[in-house]
Order: structure tokens, then C-alpha cells, then sequence
């Protein structure tokens, strides 16, 4: 299609980034243009230049600020969503249009988004590996059933291009500094309960991995999550640190390594170790990864 079904006036529809766009909003649920533009501009002043034109096209609604200091803030609009599952012919809840921020925890949101967008990154540059699923929180809750005890921030799933079927999948939690190490205790006892069952989201064999605010944070819940027993799967990063690409760099402490010494460096990564398979064919996950992109824009949603 090359015109929108619905009148726009003082804007032109740019194909194929303006499906892309679209449709990786619409995964993401909410989006600064600063979360994005590594993507697909050159710098953050053309994407707030495209968002504003996505705005002026009635694919994208922004939302009220407190502040005009603070960034502005990016959802699908309802006719947006319908457009863009129909072009890329997937299914519209596979897309999530958000009707209000207030409640949002924007930094856990702003903190995904960008791990998000460094993963996709790190892909298109290391050739073996691709971001084969990337599932927020808003869809596990979705797929959750009742034997299921954790819905992780995120699920990321990379798959081995030189196996085939092999990779790594990860459970992804978010924390901002203020959860009590007791909740973190509480956490790894559910994951050591799901990882001694197997599959999880589909996921045949996979490992946790945390993103905290400071290598000091990363200390205190490595000792919490060891103390249960969960040091051995559980991994822990500091999340600017895995910004701008270097989502897939050895910047990651296994947390059993940093519990029994503070000063251990990072040495693990979301590749690290042998592959394995990354799905269940008994609850095959759903991909995607091509979705919303050619084969040579390396865009991966």
C-alpha cells in the first residue's frame, strides 16, 4: 500500500521505515524517540523529525508531559495498529496500543526499550547470532498459565545461525535499586522451582538475567539469589552499560562468581556457553523477529 486508508494532510508516508517504525512501537507498547532512533536514524534529532511526521500520519499519539523537560512519550494509535497488522499480516494483539502513562513505570520501560534496541543492534553486527524473540512482560502475562509462578520483564531469545536450532533464551528482570532483597530472594526460589521443571514460555533450557543500576546492586542481589540456591543460572549486568550495541559484550557476573568475590569482573555474556536447544515442541514459541522488516534492513523488532 502506498497511501494510508484514512485522510492525512502536511505529511507523506515514508516505505518501508514508516511500517517498521510502526510496527516495533506497537511490540514496545510505549517509545521516546530516544529509546529508538539508534534503529533506524542517524541521530536523535531526525527521529524526533520522523516521530513528529508518524504523529502528523495518525499512526502514533504522544501523551501529555508534567514537564516540557521531560521526553515525550510514543503509542500506536488504534487505526495505526489495524494498518500495520494488516501490512505485515500478522495478528493485531501481537501489537499493543496504550491508552495512558500515568501509571507506567516509565524507567523499567525506558530500561527494556533500550536493551531491546542494543540487542537488535549487537545482532546486526555479530554475523552467528540473531535476535530470534523478544517478548515483553505485557505478552508473558499473557501466555502465563497457572502453574506458572514468575512473568519475567522480558523474554530474549538468540538464536546460533551456524546450529540452526540452537541459542540461548533468557528470562530478563529489571531492577531499578528498590526492590527489597527479600522480594530478589523470593524471585530466585520461583525460577529455581521453574528451571528443576524445564521449559519455560517455551523455552527448553534458559537462564535469568538482571539488569541493575550499578555494580554495586549487582553485588547485593548476586548474594541474595545465591543464598537460595539460584547462583548458578542467574546472571547480572549493569544496564548502561549494556546500551548502544553492547547488549552481547562479556558484561555480565554470574551471580554465584560475585557472591563469593566482590571484586570479580564481568566475564559472561548472552552468548556465553554451549548452545542449546531454545524451544519446546511441545509450546513452540512464536517469533517476530522478520516481522516488520526486510531481509536487508537487519531490523529485527
Amino acid at each position: 500500500m502506498k497511501a494510508l486508508p484514512w485522510r492525512v494532510s502536511g505529511a507523506r508516508l515514508h516505505l518501508p521505515r514508516d511500517l517498521d517504525v510502526s510496527y516495533v512501537v506497537g511490540r514496545m507498547g510505549v517509545v521516546t524517540p530516544y529509546d529508538l532512533w539508534p534503529l533506524f536514524w542517524g541521530s536523535i534529532h531526525t527521529a524526533r523529525f520522523g516521530f513528529g511526521r508518524l504523529l502528523k500520519l495518525g499512526l502514533l499519539r504522544t501523551f501529555e508531559r508534567g514537564d516540557p523537560s521531560h521526553p515525550a512519550w510514543y503509542s500506536l494509535t488504534e487505526q495505526g495498529a489495524a494498518w500495520v497488522a494488516q501490512e505485515i499480516d500478522c495478528e493485531e494483539d501481537e501489537l499493543r496500543v496504550v491508552g495512558g502513562i500515568r501509571r507506567a513505570n516509565l524507567a523499567a520501560i525506558r530500561t527494556r526499550n533500550r536493551f531491546w534496541v542494543s540487542t537488535a543492534l549487537a545482532c546486526r553486527k555479530a554475523a552467528a547470532v540473531r535476535l530470534a524473540l523478544f517478548r515483553p512482560e505485557w505478552e508473558l502475562r499473557q501466555l502465563k498459565t497457572p502453574a506458572v509462578s514468575v512473568v519475567p520483564d522480558a523474554m530474549v531469545v538468540l538464536s546460533d545461525e551456524t546450529t540452526g536450532g540452537t541459542g540461548w533464551a533468557w528470562m530478563v528482570e529489571f531492577d531499578a535499586g528498590t526492590e527489597r532483597l527479600a522480594v530478589w530472594e523470593a524471585k530466585a526460589r520461583a525460577y529455581a522451582e521453574h528451571r528443576n521443571r524445564g521449559a519455560l514460555y517455551g523455552a527448553a533450557q534458559w537462564n535469568v538475567v538482571a539488569l541493575v543500576p550499578s555494580a554495586k546492586r549487582a553485588r547485593s542481589v548476586a548474594s541474595a539469589v545465591a543464598r537460595v540456591g539460584a547462583g548458578g543460572f542467574v546472571f547480572l549486568g549493569v544496564d548502561a552499560t549494556l546500551e548502544e550495541g553492547r547488549a552481547l559484550a562479556p558484561l555480565l557476573w554470574r551471580a554465584s562468581v560475585l557472591a563469593s568475590s566482590a571484586s570479580a569482573s564481568p566475564t559472561d555474556s548472552l552468548t556465553s556457553g554451549e548452545t542449546t536447544p531454545i524451544s519446546d515442541p511441545s509450546e513452540p514459541g512464536r517469533s517476530t523477529a522478520d516481522r516488520g522488516s526486510s531481509s536487508k534492513s537487519g531490523v529485527v523488532p
